[in-house]
């Protein structure tokens, strides 16, 4: 798969989660950052600035039990670093997936 900015190598970070209003992040609410920052990267392009992982998938990305996920995506989440929503994947076909997914945009 072809990176968004067509690097395969490395990962551009933005530095604002070493800014002072982000000091109290967690160390976990920051790697799951960095870990959103490579899926983004990954999974967008010049026309999406929205990804769509499940909880499982993003739970096994980011090394984290289902329950631990879901606390630090809430803390990046009111920290205002990402967006998140869930709503059906609509396939090539125009068909709705009948489970909703999570989408996700770093803001």
């Amino acid at each position: 798969v072809m990176a968004k900015n067509g690097n395969t190598f490395y990962l551009q970070l933005s530095r604002k989660i070493f800014a002072d209003c982000y000091r109290n992040l967690s160390r976990d609410a920051k790697w799951l950052y960095v870990v959103l920052n490579e899926l983004e990267h990954r999974y967008t392009g010049k026309d999406e600035n929205f990804f769509y992982r499940s909880n499982e998938d993003l739970a096994k990305d980011a090394q984290m039990s289902p329950s631990t996920l879901k606390k630090y995506k809430k803390e990046l989440i009111e920290s205002g670093l990402i967006e998140h929503w869930l709503g059906h994947f609509v396939g090539s076909d125009g068909k709705k997936s009948e489970k909703k997914c999570s989408f996700y945009r770093i803001l």
